[in-house]
């Protein structure tokens, strides 16, 4: 017998094509459901807040600082992470060359709450006058102290990515982490408001290349809290990341 032929204003389908249009309804109907559980889970990985102002090339001056990691100061005190583009941290000898003095350079500013960076174009930062007193002084040491959270590349969670955290960005994290952007550690306490730590080895040096294993995984990190300005700075040694 031949394949069953059903005509649209007949008041009845066939059996077999009843029955298949009645799975297919009902598949639908739970892929709708599906969709309506997970997309608020999704949607709070999601952030309106994060920013990357894309195509602006603008000028920014300020001081210079090199330690712990590349940093600019403008004299209204805005402190940004400098990167250069795609993947790739800041010149260490530029930053190095150039610490405490007062530089222009060209960028695109990223941004997210009260955290700052700057995507530097190479080539553009020039010397803009003479040598500087540190601008973020001194800082405060907060002793010892055990933070639970997870470690996040600042570029791409700032704004150049969103979502730029989670598992989902975990490839693209440990990537922008080798490469040289500095990693964060992402804190949220229990009414989900977010704190950031930059994390550096307990000398100060980079830990880039020796916490990727643990890169956007629930961790606990201890080490030593140090305040820079406005910057909360963890200095810690990868033995004391610990996966959760």
């Amino acid at each position: 017998m031949g394949d069953e032929f059903f005509i649209g204003w007949q008041g009845k389908a066939p059996e077999k094509t009843g029955k298949f249009l009645k799975r297919l309804t009902i598949a639908g109907l739970a892929a709708v459901l599906g969709l309506a559980v997970a997309l608020p889970a999704l949607q709070d990985t999601v952030s309106d807040d994060a920013s990357f102002d894309f195509g602006n090339l603008r000028l920014f001056e300020g001081i210079l600082v090199a330690e712990p990691v590349p940093m600019l100061v403008s004299d209204a005190g805005v402190v940004y992470y400098l990167v250069h583009p795609f993947k790739h941290g800041f010149d260490a000898e530029v930053a190095k060359r150039m610490h405490l003095l007062r530089v222009q350079m060209m960028g695109t500013r990223i941004w997210r709450s009260d955290q700052e960076m700057i995507e530097v174009e190479p080539g553009t930062v020039i010397g803009a006058g003479d040598q500087a007193a540190h601008p973020l002084g001194t800082g405060s040491d907060l002793g010892e102290v055990t933070l639970r959270g997870e470690i996040v590349d600042a570029k791409c969670y700032l704004g150049v990515m969103n979502p730029g955290n989670l598992k989902p960005h975990r490839a693209c994290a440990i990537n922008c982490i080798q490469g040289g952007i500095p990693p964060v550690l992402l804190v949220r306490d229990s009414a989900g408001r977010a704190s950031y730590f930059l994390l550096v080895g307990a000398g100060g040096e980079a830990l880039n290349g020796r916490i990727l294993p643990m890169v956007a995984a629930p961790v606990a990190v201890t080490g030593r809290l140090k305040k820079l300005g406005k910057q909360r700075i963890l200095y810690c040694d990868p033995a004391g990341i610990v996966l959760e």
